[in-house]
Formats: structure tokens, sequence, C-alpha cells
């Protein structure tokens, strides 16, 4: 899975020549069926006009770069087909079948093989919340109707500790703190235990001197 943030501001290369197309701006997701379905590529150069790739051309997805096989699979915006109909989703209001309204999408996991969505990270008054999409009603350009309560959501750090669970990618930042902390915790805390007994073992000889 990947979040759809980590594609914002990637070069997109071309395997044919080396080039570099443009730079993923956006994702357009394909309502209906629930996946990303085009990038939308742009050039540092603002006057240029933005172009779109559809998913189905990526051959890869890295941390560096997004690659495709040739120039030929960049399309123009008009070629889009039903354009009027594709959402961005980030920043769409989140509102539950009860009326109740859970916050703004921030963020969404999408699977990287075919561009399905996963679930979507919706930031509440108070958290970043996991919402499953098959939890969602409809997706739309201003809101997203859902059938889960504030209540029924996880938080963003539980949902990261189950996507490292089925994974495997681990964190490292997380991974280190976790050893540090294990590590004062095992190593540490008993050393300090044990001068804070000889302490008191050391004033109670001096009491009853």
């Amino acid at each position: 899975m990947k979040k759809a943030k980590e594609l914002l501001h990637l070069p997109v290369i071309c395997i044919a020549n080396g080039k570099q197309l443009g730079i993923i701006k956006d994702l357009l997701i394909n309502p209906d069926e629930s996946s990303v379905n085009y990038l939308i590529i742009g050039q540092d150069d603002w006057q240029v006009q933005f172009k779109a790739l559809s998913y189905d051309e990526i051959t890869g997805v890295g941390e560096f770069a997004v690659m495709v096989e040739n120039q030929a699979s960049i399309l123009g915006l008009d070629d889009i087909p039903y354009l009027n109909k594709m959402v961005s989703l980030i920043g769409s209001q989140v509102i539950t079948t009860g009326g109740e309204h859970s916050g703004t999408i921030s963020d969404y996991f999408f699977n990287l093989e075919d561009g399905k969505l996963e679930s979507l990270l919706i930031q509440s008054a108070n958290n970043k919340l996991l919402l499953p999409i098959e939890n969602v009603l409809f997706l739309g350009k201003e809101r997203v109707i859902t059938n889960n309560s504030l209540a029924q959501m996880e938080t963003e750090l539980e949902a990261e500790e189950q996507v490292e669970e089925i994974t495997g990618n681990k964190n490292p930042k997380k991974e280190a703190l976790k050893n540090l902390l294990n590590d004062l915790i095992q190593n540490e805390l008993p050393k300090l235990g044990r001068v804070n007994n000889d302490t008191e073992q050391t004033s109670t000889n001096e009491s009853e001197d």
C-alpha cells in the first residue's frame, strides 16, 4: 500500500530515453471504481499546461520516481474520459449517514498494483482517523458519505501499525525509538533501581550510627 501524498512532487521518468516528463501534482480517483485512474503531471514552469498519465501505464513506483515505458504514455487532460466525474478526494468533507461531520480527508492509502483505494485518512478535530474504503457509500469532489461513526474509526497510529504488520514495512525511525526505549527499560532502569537501593541503605546505616 502507498499513501497518495507520497507520490506528490515525484518526477515521472521515461525508461526509453531517461528523460523527466514532469512532476506529479495530483491523483485523480474514479469514484465508480474507487481507484486511482490518472496522475496529473506538471512542470516547474507554471505556464506549462498540465498533462495526465493513466495509472495503467505506470511500470514502477518508488521513493525517488514514477517510471513509464515511453513518452507516448503522457496524455492531454482533454483525452481523459469522463474527466468531470474524477475526484481528487484530499480536502473532501466526510459525513456519516447519521448526519455527523467526521472531518476532512487528509490522505488515503491505495494498492500500488491496481490503484484500488484501501482506506481514507480523516483529520478530525482531535485526531487522524482511518476509514476503510468498504465503509464508504459515496465518493465526491466536495464530500464523502460513510456508514461509520467517529467512534468506529481507528486512529492513524493504530492503522499504521496494522499496515506494518500486513506489509512487513517497518518505519525505521519508529523502530529505532522502540529499540532505544526497550534498551532503557532492560538495562538502565535496573541500574537506577540499584543506585536508589544503595542510597537508601547508606542513609539507613548513617542513621543507625
